[in-house]
């Protein structure tokens, strides 16, 4: 299975969506991309402590250089005899397997005695090179391995008999990791814009450096609305239900890279709704605002009826589901209204949200899409970009993956989300597709 990201867009030129048209997908795109550019530009950024590990993903503010090389001192690669090549050889020059004498033992972690000319040392993984020391020879090579190190210990200054030795153990600088050998002192390790991943974080505390700069986390405040939804785990009433979207949308975001407050609003009045929205925003500071639910087309869509007074915008994008959005500022933050139906939630997030912020933000991983072929005859509504929830199965005899829907189209299908693992899209002109058609699909 071949997978790719989206490509980084270039943001078309404004154009304002007429009352009753249904804007494209990619047009949508576009918008979202003009509307948060200029929120997320401009990022704070963070000192962080790489000893206590913060976590998430985050991104580099500054380039930082080592202070020191990689390794710091030459050390040994394996468990051994560190030695004179020439004395080895000198040792056996009568046909004899050679025999040196031990003198002298270098745990890691300490520091190696000069190597005394005709003698050995033995070393483990990680010590360092006695000075003088050109090979290391490893204790299989030997006939008594580490038994040896017990007769030293109680005094004595036993010989090493070096067995079945090979002509690549009498290469110079054999099994020993030499200073710099991995990363020279000063060397960039990392650039302003890289993402912090464990390699880097273990590169960054193994060159002892302390602190490093990071962008700040995209503040994102997650807020769902509607007296009839209620927090998981409450008793329901007659014709209630479960937020879904506020979980759903806070894992989302958080896999993007943000840093997520959320909160419920279970009122149905504009004005309510508008007071505790301000609030939220005074206390949380967040850059980018989610909605979900309320911008429909229905007699309580609270959103909807709080925020257009506000010059947010609410109109309809042709895809399925998630056809209807809204999308402005609000103060300093950009605001994204999205349906309320968690299935269609999760369609906004995924094909019109993630391409923008994974275009303006490197914390942001990029949206996976592969090629499959339909397991299936399918039909799409004419006009619309609509993406239906699949499992993807790679047949034994194939390259390319086959999509079995699962479930049908409808949004409020959730249980059928969260058993597939990616979103095939039928595009607009789709309305009869044969079983076999190549298309793409969105990885979840």
């Amino acid at each position: 299975m071949t997978v790719h990201s989206t490509p980084q867009r270039q943001p078309a030129q404004p154009n304002g969506q007429q009352p009753g048209r249904r804007a494209g997908v990619d047009e949508h795109i576009d918008r979202l991309h003009r509307l948060l550019a200029p929120v997320l530009q401009n990022r704070e950024s963070i000192t962080l402590d790489v000893d206590q590990g913060p976590g998430g993903r985050l991104v580099s503010a500054a380039e930082v250089k080592s202070p020191v090389p990689l390794p710091g001192f030459d050390n040994s690669q394996m468990d051994g005899f560190a030695l004179r090549l020439s004395d080895l050889v000198a040792a056996g020059d009568e046909g004899a397997s050679p025999r040196l004498r031990l003198a002298g033992i270098v745990p890691a972690g300490t520091a190696a005695a000069e190597l005394v000319p005709g003698t050995c040392q033995a070393v483990m993984t990680g010590s360092p090179i006695p000075a003088g020391a050109d090979a290391v020879i490893p204790v299989e090579r030997t006939a008594d391995g580490f038994s040896v190190l017990d007769a030293h210990a109680a005094g004595e200054h036993p010989f090493v008999h070096f067995t079945e030795l090979q002509d690549q153990d009498l290469q110079t600088g054999r099994f020993i990791r030499t200073a710099g050998s991995d990363l020279q002192q000063g060397a960039v390790i990392l650039q302003a814009g890289d993402v912090m991943t464990p390699a880097r974080w273990g590169l960054l505390a193994g060159c002892g450096i302390r602190e490093i700069t990071a962008l700040s986390p995209i503040r994102t405040l997650v807020v769902t609305t509607g007296e009839e939804v209620q927090a998981p785990g409450e008793p329901l009433a007659p014709g209630q239900l479960y937020d879904a979207s506020r979980a759903l949308i806070r894992e989302a975001c958080q896999a993007f890279g943000h840093q997520v407050a959320t909160a419920r609003v279970p009122s149905d009045e504009p004005a309510i709704f508008i007071q505790t929205l301000e609030a939220l925003q005074q206390q949380h500071q967040p850059q980018l605002i989610i909605t979900a639910g309320g911008i429909s087309a229905g007699a309580y869509e609270v959103v909807r009826q709080g925020l257009q007074a506000r010059g947010v915008e609410f109109g309809s994008v042709a895809q399925q589901p998630g056809g209807p959005q809204g999308w402005g500022r609000l103060g300093d933050a950009a605001l994204v209204a999205m349906p309320g139906n968690p299935v269609s939630t999760a369609v906004t997030l995924q094909v019109l949200l993630h391409p923008v912020l994974a275009a303006l933000d490197p914390a942001c991983p990029p949206q996976r899409r592969v090629l499959v072929h339909t397991a299936e005859q399918l039909s799409s509504p004419a006009g619309l970009r609509q993406y239906r929830r699949v499992r993807l199965q790679t047949p034994e005899d194939r390259a390319v993956a086959e999509a079995h829907p699962v479930g049908g189209p409808s949004s409020h299908l959730l249980a059928h989300l969260a058993a597939a693992d990616a979103l095939l899209e039928l595009r607009e002109d789709d309305t009869e597709v044969p079983a076999g058609t190549e298309r793409e699909a969105i990885l979840l």
